[in-house]
């Protein structure tokens, strides 16, 4: 079965191409890596990596769905941004079914963090935001 084919909308050939792996969760011992699924996906140019957790957001530290994707080069460099459909890809194949997932950008006030340049994250919808 192509696990592709559920994938709404458009998808690139190279998007397509995409087989996700689980990879190691964390080093053994600590606990809150375990929390935190990775996988791993080959890219024609390098290789994109995905964490998926659920982590607590807000006042009343609800868990909400987090997914992010990077990207490094052949020589594990991070040259680039993931594209729409790699990030897709990693969506609609590692979140369940009935998760709405957002791009966040923060307030300017907000405490910014950025710790990868080759990195974006999705975060669950407090909301049902079907458009």
């Amino acid at each position: 079965m192509d696990e592709h084919a559920a994938i709404p909308g458009s998808l690139s050939a190279a998007a397509k191409r995409l087989r996700w792996r689980r990879v190691a969760d964390g080093p053994a011992g600590d606990p809150a890596a375990l929390a935190v699924r990775r996988y791993a996906a080959d890219a024609a140019d390098g290789e994109l990596f995905a964490f998926v957790s659920r982590d607590p957001v807000g006042v009343g530290r609800r868990l909400l769905w987090h997914l992010s994707v990077s990207f490094c080069d052949r020589d594990r460099k991070p040259s680039r941004l993931p594209t729409w459909d790699e990030l897709k890809s990693a969506k609609y194949q590692l979140i369940p079914d009935d998760v709405v997932m957002i791009l966040i950008f923060p307030r300017k006030t907000a405490a910014y963090v950025n710790l990868l340049d080759s990195c974006l994250h999705l975060w669950q919808a407090d909301d049902d935001l079907d458009l």
